[in-house]
């Protein structure tokens, strides 16, 4: 689709690497200008060059999960192309281990990546967006739906960001602002998970490196995961779950937790 000075504008946090470079890249082959905000200005830089696209992609070297980043990263929006119409928080941290062992301080950090960034940047957001009728899309997880084994804090901060995303579609909707939240399982990585390796402990299967927690479910690509972001934004969706299947076995699992037990441990790692 042909970019123009009139085209929408998306600001994806984490839009340097991983996933979020993943969706800005779709979200400029649909058309979009588009702004990413990452921490690491060498990172951004060379971000900026894969999407090939220079004069329709700003970036903006802040911290998301301070107000003065969240600000700047808006701001940095407005400057370079006057509007914006999609808000995609992609900031987030994952975590392994046990609940008991969690310390505070890391669930903190936890809390802060995942919760706090998307707080900050859609409340800095909105009276744009309100402008453009637009629309928030929080980027959550399995996690966000399930207590799985495994997972330190992440399921925890992930609840909280579920949580947020549908008090915030309530209230902003007689404003004009919609806002979407995408729940992805595994999403696969060059890495397979390695990066968790040191993290895990005795007490914890090895399995548990792996994407998801060493769940038993096909690694998404992330073009399918960006691609449902779209969606997202496109179709005003409210809640989506990746793969979709998933959503009837989280159903069960509300109505009979005993059955959801059950099933989440079948699905996940186990010390055997």
């Amino acid at each position: 689709m042909i970019i123009s000075d009139k085209s929408p504008v998306a600001l994806i946090t984490g839009g340097s690497g991983g996933l979020g470079l993943v969706i800005a890249s779709t979200f400029l082959k649909a058309g979009y200008r588009i702004v990413i905000a990452g921490r690491d200005a060498t990172r951004l830089e060379a971000a900026q060059t894969s999407l090939q696209h220079a004069p329709y992609v700003a970036t903006a070297c802040a911290d998301v999960s301070e107000e003065t980043g969240a600000k700047q990263a808006i701001q940095t929006a407005m400057v370079a192309f006057n509007r914006l119409d999609v808000l995609i928080n992609c900031v987030g941290t994952s975590d392994r281990g046990l609940a008991h062992q969690l310390t505070i301080q890391r669930l903190d950090e936890l809390i802060r990546q995942n919760v706090h960034s998307t707080l900050l940047c859609s409340a800095a957001a909105i009276p744009e967006l309100e402008n453009r009728q637009g629309v928030i899309v929080n980027i959550g997880s399995l996690a966000s739906k399930v207590g799985a084994r495994y997972l330190g804090g992440y399921g925890i901060a992930k609840h909280a960001l579920a949580g947020l995303s549908q008090q915030m579609r309530l209230e902003l909707k007689p404003r004009g602002v919609h806002v979407g939240l995408v729940n992805p399982g595994p999403i696969r990585r060059d890495d397979a998970g390695s990066r968790y390796q040191s993290r895990v402990d005795e007490n914890v299967p090895a399995e548990a490196a792996k994407p998801g927690g060493g769940t038993k479910i096909k690694g998404l690509a992330p073009e399918t995961v960006a691609i449902a972001v779209l969606n997202c934004v496109r179709y005003r969706r409210a809640d989506m779950v990746l793969p979709r299947y998933l959503r009837l076995l989280i159903a069960v699992g509300h109505i009979s937790p005993r059955l959801g037990d059950w099933l989440l441990l079948k699905f996940t790692s186990s010390k055997e």
